[in-house]
């Protein structure tokens, strides 16, 4: 048998020319992702390795490692990251990342993956960074989650992402790291086996006998190259059994049989050393696994242990780490241990652990059988976690209580429970996982509660619609109010996704009958959401009565509701309350609340800084929500959050951005057969139209809206939800079909009038400002107009009030009183600079120039020359912010705040901070 000995790295030189170009970009400010997949032991650790030692060995290296022992682990991923950040930072996020094991407020991904995002950024002064994930397919879903917040976020900084999986293509991943693994800006490499003059090299390192190339062409057919496989072959068997001429190559005895005789090669003490370490992870503390394993002298034993290739050093820190050369290594190592050994060195670990939640863990891997005292303190865990919204560490807890509780009945509920959380925490995929298994269930109100909800998170609507359904019709005695109340709040959200008002006030009346939960829920929400869209703004403003204007929203009463608050407001045309609600509830509901809830929140406060005039903050907090829904899988808000993201965009004239836009919600809408979303989506793209001047292009796409072929008529019909009539019936009017224009839009007059709202009264004087007109009614017109103005000077200013302006000096041009019409087209002129509302903006100049008046663009009003990005951080550091603050604000990295700055002093003629101040005065 061969000796143990290091093998040499081989091959693999393709990749590693491939991995240094992305590193040679990501040094050069273009941050770059590499995904390396292949099957355990093809060598993407080996492969890893040599990279870091070879073209990466200058700069700053970040590494964690997915674990299969602590998947069910909160941030278990970023808290390996979190030990090669600053000391300050390290506080800070491993506050962030444990907070919900240790007590404190749970933290969600975003907020988790801000605070990481911010320590990265001071990495990478000196040198670019290579931050390393190895068997990201064993990370848990918050740390994914987190993971992908940051990467999306990486703008211009040098730092170079390398992902190491088994399957790339692995459903576990959430969607939307599966979309950067798939973008055209990472490099995917994907290992397969060695060929023959590879293995030959290996044989040769591994001495001391040759074998002849006929052989090592069988051993590579035989193992289909897998480097690890061959070399446990070649250390294994004598060369005389391998290249002996047998007709059939020995069967290779399992990986675990090799690392086994190689541990009980090793003396008593470090054999000991390692199989605790085992047990406690990938790496864990020296001292930690030499107290287990009862160890005397422990750096003797590690020293020993790194002779035979079981242990390495983990990384220089206080105090000193052990670690496994590789996962499958490890896992060997575990599975090798005696059954009552390895639940005695489980339960020597959880009288070590400081983490209640992995001392937890630590009892259940102890547990020899069902254990009821142990399950019932993981179901009061899990309870307990979900009151502070740390929905993943409720789900773990709560599948381990199902699975060592000996009753039934007690299994059934807290596995029910379980995929509940899975789906509260954003983890699609592991509770579709588990579908079967719940349908295996003695069939209670619970279980088709429960398989509802998955069937409504994944889109199934009908079939959501009949387990919910079935949830109440089924329900007894022994059903708890908590079922019933979240599935009439499940089955609120499905009529409000449907557009179907009295259902949505059913429902949310049938939920909020029942005694109060202790989490938030939307059955609020939803009775003030159904009975506004159903015309009844003022009840649904009474429903909310309970809520106080500011906060604390530190509980249930004191949060419900404000959703709907911010919603209704911005439908009345209340747009600063709107705004101060929806951020507020967005914040809110991130910090414990309702994951989808905090995104509808983002959604509606980006459609009221559009309606505000306030389009640099629109579309700032626009590309955010779409972000995180697509980070965290939310779909059902995905077509909203698309939608509301395109009218700014559209307005400026960035046309390409805004149709892609309006395509996603529109494809987003269709999958999920909502009416109201599809008008949304419908309305993105017509105001594409709108802008570039193609009338029948709107016409063609907002059309399909009006009765009878569309029903039921709720949400797209109530004045302030979407303005889809107002911009359908401006398009009749400009092509001429001045009835059909008529028909569109008395339905709309009447009941914006009928709801008293100042804004949408607003936008139908101004349309039928333009039908008078056409009519050839001047004087109609003109008080239609003026009427329109008055409507806009009962709130704060918008952007309707900048449309009024301009049609109405449009109109007065028409009619020869050009000085008139100058005054209003330049009232115009001044918010559509100052909005680089491009399109209206040239519309304007023609109006103007037609009036005799030559229009200047101030060079310093407006910046026209500056991004809406570089313009948001510019405002920001006018108020005297931080870099680090304002990058905390937007959420991106400081170095992507030095490089917007950076921009802005050389696009203005300017060299700090001072400078900005007299450039961006007179916008403010």
């Amino acid at each position: 048998m061969r000796q143990t000995s290091e093998a040499p790295f081989l091959g693999r030189h393709q990749e590693l020319t491939s991995m240094g170009t992305w590193l040679d970009r990501a040094a050069g400010g273009e941050p770059r992702v590499v995904v390396i997949d292949g099957t355990a032991g093809i060598g993407k650790t080996s492969l890893i390795r040599r990279f870091l030692s070879g073209k990466a060995r200058d700069c700053r290296v970040v590494t964690a490692s997915g674990e299969e022992f602590e998947r069910e682990l909160a941030y278990g991923l970023i808290t390996q990251l979190m030990c090669h950040l600053p000391d300050s930072a390290g506080a800070t996020l491993r506050e962030a990342a444990l907070g919900a094991s240790l007590g404190t407020a749970a933290q969600d991904p975003i907020s988790v993956g801000a605070v990481f995002l911010d320590a990265l950024g001071r990495l990478q002064d000196r040198n670019p960074v290579v931050m390393v994930i190895d068997d990201i397919h064993w990370a848990g879903t918050p740390s994914l989650h987190a993971l992908t917040f940051v990467l999306r976020r990486l703008r211009v900084d040098r730092v170079l992402t390398v992902l190491a999986t088994r399957d790339s293509a692995d459903p576990r991943l959430p969607q939307g790291l599966h979309r950067l693994i798939h973008d055209d800006t990472t490099l995917r490499l994907t290992l397969e086996g060695l060929g023959v003059p590879e293995l030959m090299a290996l044989n040769a390192a591994l001495g001391p006998a040759s074998l002849p190339h006929r052989t090592m062409v069988r051993l590579r057919d035989h193992t289909l190259g897998n480097p690890l496989h061959v070399k446990a072959l070649l250390q294994q068997f004598p060369a005389d059994v391998l290249g002996g001429g047998r007709a059939v190559l020995p069967a290779p005895r399992r990986y675990e049989r090799i690392i086994a005789e190689r541990l009980a090669a090793c003396d008593p003490g470090s054999r000991c050393l390692v199989q605790a370490a085992s047990v406690l992870g990938m790496s864990s503390p020296l001292h930690m696994a030499a107290e287990m394993g009862a160890v005397p002298e422990p750096l003797t034993a590690l020293t020993r242990a790194m002779a035979c290739g079981l242990l390495e050093e983990g990384p220089t820190g206080t105090p000193p780490q052990v670690a496994f050369p590789h996962p499958l290594l490890r896992a060997a190592v575990y599975r090798g241990l005696e059954p009552a050994k390895r639940s005695h060195l489980h339960r020597m670990a959880a009288d070590l652990m400081a983490d209640p939640w992995i001392a937890l863990q630590h009892r259940v891997h102890a547990a020899v059988g069902p254990d009821g005292q142990l399950a019932e303190e993981l179901a009061l865990f899990a309870a307990q976690q979900s009151e502070k919204g740390a929905w993943s560490a409720a789900a773990s807890a709560s599948m381990a209580a199902a699975r060592l509780s000996a009753k039934p009945g007690r299994q059934a509920r807290w596995l029910l429970q379980g995929v509940e959380y899975l789906l509260l925490a954003g983890d699609v995929s592991q509770a579709a996982e588990l579908e079967q298994t719940i349908r295996g269930v003695a069939p209670d109100a619970e279980q088709h509660y429960v398989l509802g909800h998955l069937a409504l998170t994944t889109g199934r609507l009908d079939e959501a619609r009949r387990e919910l359904s079935t949830c109440w019709d089924t329900c007894d005695a022994t059903t708890g109010p908590e079922a019933l109340r979240k599935a009439a709040e499940q089955m609120a959200w499905l009529c409000l996704i449907q557009g179907d008002a009295p259902r949505i006030i059913h429902w949310a009346e049938r939920g909020l009958a029942l005694p109060p939960g202790e989490r938030s829920s939307f059955l609020r929400d939803s009775l003030a959401i159904g009975l506004a869209i159903s015309g009844d703004y003022a009840q649904g403003m009474r429903s909310l009565a309970h809520l106080s204007d500011t906060g604390p929203r530190d509980t249930p009463e004191r949060l419900d509701g404000l959703l709907a608050r911010g919603m209704l407001h911005l439908w009345n045309g209340q747009l600063r309350e709107a705004r101060r609600d929806l951020k507020e509830a967005f914040n809110s509901h991130r910090r414990g609340g309702l994951p989808y809830a905090a995104l509808v929140a983002l959604g509606f406060l980006t459609d009221a800084a559009y309606r505000a005039g306030q389009w640099n903050e629109a579309i700032a907090h626009g590309t955010h929500a779409v972000s995180l829904a697509e980070d965290t899988d939310q779909i059902s808000i995905l077509a909203v959050v698309h939608a509301v993201t395109a009218y700014p965009l559209a307005g400026r004239g960035d046309f390409r951005a805004a149709e892609a836009h309006a395509a996603s919600a529109a494809e987003h809408a269709r999958v999920l057969g909502d009416i109201n979303d599809s008008a949304f989506a419908a309305t993105a793209l017509a105001l594409v139209h709108t802008a570039r001047g193609d009338h029948e292009k709107v016409i063609e796409q907002l059309s399909p809206f009006l009765p009878p072929e569309i029903v039921p008529r709720y949400g797209i019909e109530e004045p302030g939800l979407v303005a889809w009539r107002p911009l359908l019936a401006e398009a009749l009017t400009r092509t001429g079909r001045i009835e059909e224009a008529q028909a569109v839009l008395a339905p709309y007059e009447r009941r914006a009038a009928e709801r008293s709202r100042p804004l949408e009264q607003a936008a139908a004087a101004r349309c039928r400002g333009l039908l008078e007109e056409a009519r050839g009614h001047v004087e109609a017109a003109d008080q239609a107009f003026r009427d329109g103005l008055r409507h806009c000077a009962q709130g704060d200013g918008c952007w309707e009030e900048a449309l009024l302006h301009l049609a109405y000096g449009t109109a007065l041009r028409r009619s020869g009183r050009r000085r008139s019409a100058a005054a209003e087209l330049e009232a115009a002129h001044r918010t559509f600079r100052r909005l680089q509302a491009t399109p209206y903006l040239e519309r304007c100049d023609r109006e103007l120039t037609a009036c005799g008046r030559v229009t200047v663009h101030p060079r310093q009003t407006g910046h026209p020359v500056l991004t809406a990005q570089e313009l948001t951080v510019a405002r920001l550091a006018v108020q005297g912010m931080t870099n680090q603050q304002i990058a905390r604000e937007l959420l991106l990295s400081v170095k992507t705040i030095e490089y917007h700055l950076s921009n802005c002093y050389s696009k203005l003629g300017i060299t700090s901070r001072m400078g900005l101040v007299g450039k961006l005065a007179q916008d403010d």
